[in-house]
């Protein structure tokens, strides 16, 4: 009788602890998606006297489209077109990023907000983890003040281009 007393005893016990434990939705961290909505719209970046980059967010669903332009002496000329994926529901919760340059050529990135100001990732060959080719931040100073730095594969910072929203 004391054992089946115990048992009840642990088996109520846990039904109320758990009570107000719910399942996990499926959509994304919410912090990833927050961050990409903060940086919906046009940044720029003034790289000499003549010329300035120009970056264009779109917000797609939960995902994003960048355009980066340069403006030379007022002539706008596309870059690079990425474009972001909701985050995964993979064990690694990450962007997967894909950018097409104007050559042809392109690039795979991950990455993922590890706050609503901070967005890290890794530029990697074809989507593989392990071949990591390169680093970038992004940091949302303000929610107008981006910076952007570049890292190479060893960690090292190889850039950095400081932007601020014009829309």
């Amino acid at each position: 009788m004391k054992k089946f007393c115990l048992t009840t005893q642990i088996a109520v016990f846990l039904l109320i602890c758990l009570n107000g434990v719910q399942a996990q939705t499926e959509t994304a961290n919410p912090d990833q998606i927050k961050f990409i909505q903060a940086l919906k719209g046009t940044w720029k970046s003034d790289i000499s006297k003549d010329t300035v980059m120009v970056v264009e967010y779109q917000q797609y669903g939960n995902s994003m489209v960048e355009y980066v332009s340069r403006v030379i002496n007022g002539k706008k000329d596309l870059q690079i077109i990425y474009l972001f994926s909701v985050p995964s529901k993979s064990k690694e919760n990450k962007f997967k990023g894909f950018g097409l340059y104007a050559s042809g050529n392109y690039a795979t990135f991950l990455a993922s907000a590890v706050s609503e100001k901070k967005f890290i990732g890794d530029w990697v060959l074809d989507f593989n983890p392990e071949a990591v080719t390169g680093r970038f931040e992004m940091v949302l100073e303000t929610p107008t003040n981006l910076i952007f730095t570049y890292f190479n594969s060893k960690g090292a910072k190889t850039g950095e281009d400081k932007m601020y929203k014009v829309k």
